[in-house]
């Protein structure tokens, strides 16, 4: 049996058959961890304020590529910071204005692997 690196209890707080919480494991749980990252709204971790990528403002400013662009950067800058286990590949940010909403696509690779991972995302 292959040991397991990372895990987390699962973001639905699911149950399992015993009544413990499922848990998310490897890539899964690394991808809980950068979500909860790009969607945490800064400042709104009591015992840590600093916590997050500060991208709730950019959301609400014109849909363009220069805002797409500082998106891009806060997200990048907000997981090499805070999520030393994976090493950020590239960022593709698709403004999409008929649907006022960002169409991302984050590449990392975990430290401990040689795979490079995709994660989808919409910010609005």
């Amino acid at each position: 049996m292959a040991t397991v690196v990372y895990s987390d209890f699962d973001g639905e707080m699911a149950k399992q058959t015993d009544g413990d919480l499922t848990k998310d494991i490897e890539f899964e749980s690394i991808k809980n961890s950068l979500m909860n990252i790009i969607n945490t709204m800064q400042g709104s971790r009591r015992m840590l304020p600093e916590f997050a990528t500060d991208l709730h403002r950019l959301l609400f400013e014109p849909i363009d590529d220069i805002t797409a662009q500082m998106i891009g950067e806060r997200v990048i800058e907000g997981v090499r910071y805070w999520d030393d286990r994976v090493e950020v590949i590239g960022l593709d940010i698709e403004p999409r204005y008929d649907s006022g909403e960002y169409r991302c696509r984050l590449n990392v690779k975990i430290k401990t692997s040689i795979e490079v991972k995709s994660i989808d995302f919409i910010l609005k």
